[in-house]
């Protein structure tokens, strides 16, 4: 059986490192490429053409549904497994919408995580029974009803990404951090259930957020 090539993205490098000696260990596995951001996931992706892709959400540059989007468009056959800490309702759903094939916590056993890779390459999908247990939930409730509160400094933010400020020039005018950028950007993609930045602007315009 040939390995299964994965790529795996994460902006944190011990996080990487952990992941791969936990993943390299498994001699039907191969790690053909890391990416610190999701501009580096792409240029990665189109030098090593992976089989299935590790990323994190929040990471600087594009984030992980940023990155997952422009690949589902281009058509091409990679699959995708959501790495992340975020548990919320939200980032789940978002990652569902987008089209990822797995989901899985970053406390997840080794063994568990070597399921949902041979289970995602096998053509299945693959979410942790916590995960599976908040996407039921989501179907019993109304899309608009819970959305939660906007906050000042994510409207401020919000008016700047409408007014077509890069991240960097945003961090600059609000003096914050890219990082603080794309926190915020990403809590409020999560927030107002959308998946990019154009479906952010066109939601937050029909509930008069901008």
């Amino acid at each position: 059986m040939a390995k299964i090539k994965l790529l795996l993205a994460d902006d944190h490098p011990l996080i990487r490192e952990g992941f791969k000696s936990l993943l390299g260990k498994n001699e039907n596995f191969e790690i053909v490429a890391e990416a610190g951001n999701g501009m580096e996931l792409l240029e990665e992706f189109e030098k090593t053409k992976p089989d299935i892709i590790l990323t994190d959400i929040s990471m600087p540059v594009l984030n992980g549904f940023e990155a997952m989007e422009q690949l589902i468009k281009q058509g091409v056959s990679v699959k995708f497994i959501v790495l992340t800490m975020h548990e919320e309702q939200g980032y789940i759903l978002n990652a569902l919408k987008i089209g990822a094939h797995g989901y899985v916590l970053k406390n997840i056993e080794g063994p568990d995580l070597e399921k949902a890779i041979t289970t995602v390459y096998q053509g299945g999908k693959y979410f942790s029974p916590f995960i599976t247990n908040i996407i039921a939930e989501s179907f019993q409730r109304p899309e608009e009803s819970d959305i939660e509160e906007i906050t000042s400094r994510e409207k401020e933010v919000l008016q700047l990404v409408a007014q077509g400020y890069s991240t960097k020039q945003i961090a600059d005018k609000l003096s914050i951090s890219i990082r603080t950028v794309e926190s915020h950007r990403i809590n409020m993609l999560r927030k107002l259930r959308v998946s990019n930045t154009a479906e952010l602007i066109k939601k937050s315009i029909k509930l008069n957020l901008i």
